[in-house]
This record gives C-alpha cells, structure tokens and sequence, in this order.
C-alpha cells in the first residue's frame, strides 16, 4: 500500500511539476515515509496505526507550519485538536470504512511528511511566506490557521481574531457537515418582486449566529467551514438555506427538513444546541466555533469582491478523483454586482490507466443588488429578483462586524482582496 500512495503522488505532481516528481520519486525511493512519520509522533500520545490520530498530526503540523512553530504540542492540545475536529468525521467514510481508512492514513502520511520538508527547505532558504503562498487547495488556508492559537484546548482564536483565547472551546466536537460539493449555481430565492409572505418569522428570533463544521474540500481533504444559525424564542433553532427568512414558511420547512432544526438552551453564558438526532453541543460566544453574525444597515454598499472555494473528490485518500469549485461575488459601490465561477475535475487514472481532466466556468450573472439587515435582494439584466439570507460575520472581543468574511445563503465566503 505504501508503494502505491508513493506512485500516485508522484504521478500527480508530474502533471504539475516533472521536475519536483523526479526528486520527490529519488528522495521518497532513500526514505521510509513512514518511519519519518512515526518520528513525528515520538513522545506523543498520538499512534500511526489509528487514522484519526494521523489525521490529527497532520493538522496540527499545518498549523505549526502556517505560523512557522517549532514548541512540540502539549497531549492536551493534541486530545482537544482529534475532539473538535476527528472525532465529528469518525461515522462517515473514510474514516468509517476499513479499507478506505488505511488507504486514507497512507495518504496523509506522505503528505505530512512532504509537507514537513517543505516547510524546513523554505525556512534554510528564507523562503516561507512564498511557499505558504503557493501551497494547493488541499490545505487549510495558511491565513485562516495563523488566526488561531494552539493551547490546551485545541485550536482557538488570538486575540484579536475572532474571541478571546482563554475561553473554552465546546466541550464537545462541533457537528460535521455534509460533504458538500460547494455552492449552488443560483440559489432558489423567493421572487422579491412581491412581498414576503412570512415578515412575522424575524419577530421571533432571538440571535443570529454561526458556528464552526468540518466537512471535505478539494480531493476530499477535512476543512473548516462555517454554517448560520437563526435562534428562534421559542426555544428551537433553523439552519437556514439560501432563502431569506422572511420568506420561510418555517412550519412546512420543519415538515420537509427536519434535520435542518433542533433545540436551544441557555446555560450560564453558553448555548447548549441539541440536533434533531438528540446531539447535544455547548458552545459560548466567541469561543472559536460559535459566533454572533451581524446584519448590514440599511441601504449598505460594499465595494469588494468574495470568493468561496470547496470541492470534493477522493485523491487525499488515496483515490484519482479531485474536484475545485470556486464561486465568486462582485459587489461594487454603485449597487451593481457581477457572480461568476468555475468547476474543475481531475482523475489522475492511477488505478486505471487513463487520466481525464474537464473544466468550466460558470454563465457570467450581473444586476443590482441591495442590503437590508440579514436580506441581500438580487436583481438579475432580465427585471427579475430574488431575497437571499445574509450576515457579516465577527471578530474581536467584543464582537464587531468583520467585513473580510459574509454568508450569502448557508455558505460562507471570505474577502477576495
């Protein structure tokens, strides 16, 4: 098995990068990845044979990595890192197949490996922040882990990020997310043409927030995403979708999404969230996974672009397949916007022989668009228009409204700048 994940990765970079596979192929032939690896988790509580473990290590040197660290991490620290972020993923493959775990284990392995002497050759050669910059997809953003601190209780926002470092994390793992494979072409919206028919839902709402998930991104690797939540008085809460929740007939949502509510209570300063399966989580405002989401002001113009990356596939498990999609906004201070984006596909044909790649980019949209609160209305060239949910998200302590960071629907896109 260890052969066969050295062959495809070496196949996959020589796509990219001929040079880099010939010596990546020389040094990986002189050098057991797996024992280099094993010498990575050396008086850790961490073992190579439990792949959330790996997975665990492998996270946390991507962290040590995006903010060049060298103190070896507390068991504490790696205990809290495998709750908040393995532990979620343990019942859904790959981690929740035999097979597909091994091969998974293997694959992250050499990648660490690959990726720990990367790190060091860029740090002799003083080359760091370039190579941060150029690292692929299938990481976790080097700007969104040097935002995070590592301390006993995992991964948790500086000072100054996005909450104050010395509150606990939730002691349990936050829920996993569906495998999504990214954002929709066009949201399905109410026609904004005529009134909302459901104005009344906003009188009922107690906060809205939104919480950290984990979930895959390109070729199938664990992210960090972000989900909103509308806490609603009555002591339930809704995931909301694209939809502005003025035009939410929530009494048939529950009928028809059920999964998408459950219920809410207040414990001291935390919330304490239990899905429909009866799972509970604690979480307390700032923490570093639950957060306030802020509306805009009325009338508001942004001038900026947003872009949103995601994908799926299998090849950080071993497979051929990886997926990319980007979605993109324009906003500009005038009130017009432009949307466009792009899909890719790649199999590398290392199990069969015979490699494909497709691409494309989506139809062009354009328009007018307008804030209001936690509704973005969209007026298409063609007259038409559409109500869409939307927050700003927070950061610092107190919470103030980051505008680097905005949900359009339930998915979640960053500054482009």
């Amino acid at each position: 098995m260890r052969a066969a994940t050295v062959a495809r990765e070496v196949q996959a970079l020589r796509a990219t990068n001929p040079i880099g596979a010939a010596e990546t192929a020389r040094e990986l032939a002189r050098h057991d990845y797996d024992a280099v690896f094993r010498g990575f988790l050396a008086g850790t509580p961490l073992r190579e044979d439990d792949a959330g473990d790996v997975l665990t290590a492998f996270i946390v040197l991507q962290w040590m990595v995006a903010n060049d660290a060298t103190a070896e991490p507390s068991a504490a620290a790696l205990a809290a890192v495998r709750r908040r972020f393995v532990v979620p993923m343990a019942e859904r493959p790959p981690l929740s197949q035999p097979a597909a775990r091994a091969a998974f284990a293997e694959q992250v392995k050499l990648r660490a490996v690959l990726h720990h002497a990367g790190w060091q050759a860029a740090r002799q050669l003083g080359v760091l922040p370039r190579f941060l910059a150029t690292l692929s997809n299938e990481f976790i953003p080097a700007a969104r882990l040097r935002s995070l601190a590592l301390t006993d209780d995992g991964l948790v926002p500086k000072d100054g990020a996005r909450g104050d470092p010395d509150r606990r994390p939730s002691r349990r793992p936050p829920p996993s997310a569906d495998a999504r494979p990214g954002p929709t072409p066009a949201p399905v919206a109410a026609d904004a043409s005529a009134p909302p028919a459901h104005a009344a839902n906003w009188a009922g709402v107690e906060g809205v927030y939104f919480r950290s998930t984990t979930g895959f991104g390109v070729g199938g690797l664990m992210i960090v995403d972000f989900e909103p939540l509308i806490v609603l008085r009555d002591g339930t809460y809704y995931e909301i979708g694209d939809t502005a929740l003025e035009d939410v007939d929530l009494a048939a949502e529950r009928a028809a999404r059920p999964r998408r509510f459950g219920r809410w209570r207040k414990a001291g300063e935390s919330f304490v969230l239990t899905d429909s399966r009866g799972n509970a989580n604690d979480y307390k405002p700032g923490d570093g996974s639950f957060f306030p989401a802020f509306p805009a002001s009325a009338g508001e113009s942004v001038g900026r672009a947003y872009r949103r990356l995601s994908g799926g596939g299998n090849s950080a498990m071993g497979g051929d397949v990886a997926v990319a999609v980007e979605s993109r906004y324009d906003f500009r201070p005038d009130g017009s916007y432009g949307r466009g984006g792009s899909v890719g596909a790649i199999n590398s044909g290392a199990g069969t022989g015979v490699g494909s790649s497709v691409s494309r980019r989506r139809a062009p949209e354009g328009g007018r668009y307008a804030l209001d609160r936690h509704t973005l209305t969209l007026t298409g060239a063609d007259g038409r228009s559409r109500r869409l949910f939307f927050a700003w998200g927070s950061q610092k302590d107190p919470p103030e409204p980051d505008r680097d960071m905005l949900f359009i629907g339930d998915d979640v896109f960053t500054s482009a700048d």
